[in-house]
């Protein structure tokens, strides 16, 4: 599983990049969630509109994110 992360930046509107949903943690303190990741690497991440990252049912884009933050795949 995987979620997609909204990210905005001035000139190129919203765009989205996925985050392995194992990598999530709820921390109360923060008011949401975190994740054990860089801003660099979440930066350098693929960022796509979200039917970009929906088509073919996700699975290219949870395949790329799981490969780019070095998180077992859950499938394997």
């Amino acid at each position: 599983m995987s979620a997609p992360v909204e990210f905005r930046a001035r000139l190129l509107g919203e765009k989205y990049c996925v985050i392995p949903w194992s990598s999530l943690d709820y921390n109360v303190d923060a008011g949401g969630y975190v994740v054990p990741f860089t801003r660099e690497q979440i930066e350098s991440a693929q960022h796509s509109s979200i039917s970009e990252l929906t088509s073919d049912d996700g699975v290219p884009a949870r395949d790329q994110a799981y490969a780019h933050y070095g998180v077992e795949p859950y499938w394997q």
